[in-house]
């Protein structure tokens, strides 16, 4: 009799603790001090940023998306608040508490992780009181409709899900994968080279997905250019991508069109070697560009 007194106690006190807890965090959504990016995050390099300016500066950028998280924490709050209706707000509870908890940990945000643990751990002691009912609901009781209510061509092809699951997990699978390795793949060009030469006009050359590339200005990080590439053994060719075709074709005395239809320009070309520190490319007319790899 004393256990069952002290487990309501506890169990009462995780429902108000974690209700009044996540009311607060609702209206600091709403009153705007969480979600919200410090001015100074908006003139920082992505790259420089923390764990929590990363993560604030994220979720700031949609204002509804907040709210929303907001309304759905008040609604939990009053749930739990009531115990008719305990059992459905811990689950909406559970639903955002564990990712809140997996995002402080795995964005270091090391000043909210004990709040969110601690709260974890109370919503899985409530859920876990009540787990017999949740287990007779979810796996005891019938499903929706059964083996009588529905068609017998249907009773008679249900094995065939099985085989349906298996081609669809592994089509899937190698399906996404063939077009990672074909579309998204990286080659030992991928990723971002600094411009070793301080007097260039730009600083940064990014190597990123679909062979494509983006040439960025020094200081400022703004993109001056971008286009495709391409490369064979020794070789590499650079080439932007024409709005303007027409325009171009005009003023294409040397005829550096590459490909007309696709209105490729090429913007540099010239042999490279590489290793995975280095990449030295000299262009045709005998200038040489050496970068570092930065990422």
């Amino acid at each position: 009799m004393k256990l069952n007194k002290t487990h309501y106690f506890l169990y009462t006190f995780c429902r108000y603790f974690m209700a009044t807890m996540i009311l607060s965090y609702a209206f600091a959504k709403i009153l705007g001090t969480q979600f919200v990016a410090q001015p100074s995050t908006y003139d920082k390099p992505i790259g420089s940023l923390n764990g929590f300016e990363l993560t604030w500066y994220y979720y700031s950028f949609s204002h509804w998306y907040g709210i929303l998280i907001a309304v759905l924490q008040i609604v939990s709050a009053f749930l739990l608040f009531f115990r008719k209706t305990t059992r459905i707000g811990v689950v909406l509870f559970l639903s955002f508490m564990v990712n809140i908890l997996l995002v402080d940990f795995a964005y270091s945000i090391s000043g909210a992780q004990g709040m969110a643990v601690l709260l974890t751990i109370m919503g899985l002691f409530v859920f876990f009181s009540e787990f017999p009912l949740f287990y007779k609901c979810f796996f005891i009781e019938p499903p929706l409709f059964s083996n009588q209510e529905r068609p017998n061509w249907v009773n008679r092809l249900k094995k065939i899900k099985w085989f349906y699951i298996i081609v669809v997990v592994i089509g899937l699978f190698c399906g996404l994968s063939y077009l990672k390795n074909k579309f998204m793949g990286q080659n030992q060009f991928y990723g971002t080279w600094k411009n070793t030469d301080a007097s260039s006009e730009f600083e940064r050359l990014n190597f990123e997905a679909l062979t494509t590339f983006s040439i960025n200005q020094k200081c400022n990080n703004i993109k001056v250019n971008e286009g495709v590439y391409s490369f064979t053994k020794d070789s590499i060719f650079f080439k932007n991508l024409v709005k303007d075709h027409n325009k171009k074709l005009n003023y294409d005395e040397g005829n550096s069109i590459v490909n007309q239809n696709a209105a490729k320009v090429i913007l540099l070309k010239g042999k490279y070697q590489i290793n995975d520190k280095y990449l030295t490319i000299v262009t045709n007319g005998n200038k040489k560009l050496n970068f570092k790899r930065v990422r």
